[in-house]
């Protein structure tokens, strides 16, 4: 039954994780062949240096409550492909034009446009400088204790496929490192009273995150919901298919040990409450509520 399986899982990665704590993801060591490195929380400097209309909004993107997090190459990478990027990087920054005071179009440069704004909160040096290759943002919902996974986007291309990579791809690959570093990120900075998974975390998925979250346990909605959710966090699912994970021969040393602890985490949520925080919230979700009322008029 899935009951023995959790404790089964659990034992398991506790003798394999028994001598070390579960820390912030950024300051543990990453695998030997790892593509990426994950920066959770990141520098809001990091994030501008992706894309500066991210943080120019007058939303929560700069609030305390949402959690950014910024995928950067590490250092298990040939010359060339940092030279690539930088290449591409050169090219995104040329041709960023925005709109100036009187209707025109106006190019800025990168330098322009975090000019006075970086604030560096990061432990490493080469973040403050360095342009991430994805980025991804966990904020809360406005329903009780749920929150959004949204703004996952990678600046690699999807169409280089790589049978090496997690995904088949290093454009999927670093979306998985996100996926991977936000659900450990979050997992431990909750407190165990406040922290609920089944269910909690919703997002948008697009046709190449929705394979990597379902791949990961996250499951399609069955009913429509204010937020547009596709996708949801499901406790036994995740559970499972991260433990398959850590067994199986897909991915590299970096991916298990995320993979184990995640499972670790996980195996430590309280089941039953969980599922039952997760029908209350349910039930006050509005059953009738018609995601296409607001353009009705317009008809």
């Amino acid at each position: 039954t899935m009951s023995h399986l959790r404790i089964v899982v659990f034992v398991l990665i506790s003798l394999i994780n028994n001598n070390n704590n579960v820390n912030a993801l950024s300051t543990q060591p990453q695998g030997l062949f790892d593509r990426f490195r994950p920066s959770c929380p990141a520098d809001i400097g990091s994030i501008r240096r992706f894309d500066s209309s991210l943080t120019n909004n007058n939303d929560d993107a700069d609030s305390d409550t949402a959690t950014w997090i910024a995928i950067f190459r590490s250092a298990n990478n040939k010359p060339s492909v940092y030279i690539r990027d930088d290449f591409m990087n050169a090219m995104k920054v040329a041709t960023t034009t925005t709109d100036d005071d009187d209707g025109g179009i106006m190019i800025k440069s990168e330098s322009m446009m975090n000019d006075d704004k970086i604030e560096i909160t990061s432990n490493s040096v080469m973040e403050s400088t360095e342009t991430p290759v994805a980025i991804a943002r966990l904020s809360p919902s406005q329903d009780k204790n749920c929150w959004i996974l949204d703004n996952m986007r990678c600046s690699l291309k999807k169409e280089e496929m790589e049978e090496e990579c997690d995904g088949g791809s290093e454009h999927t690959e670093a979306l998985c490192v996100a996926i991977d570093a936000i659900l450990i990120h979050h997992l431990t900075n909750q407190s165990k009273e406040s922290l609920f998974f089944n269910g909690a975390i919703r997002t948008k998925a697009t046709l190449v995150s929705a394979q990597l979250l379902e791949e990961r346990g996250f499951e399609q909605v069955t009913a429509l919901n204010k937020d547009m959710a596709s996708h949801t966090s499901s406790l036994d699912a995740c559970l499972e298919s991260y433990a398959n994970r850590v067994v199986g021969t897909k991915g590299g040393a970096g991916s298990r040990e995320r993979a184990i602890k995640i499972c670790s985490l996980l195996g430590k949520i309280d089941r039953e409450k969980d599922l039952v925080s997760n029908n209350n919230n349910d039930d006050d979700k509005e059953e009738d509520y018609d995601p296409w009322a607001g353009i009705k008029k317009f008809l």
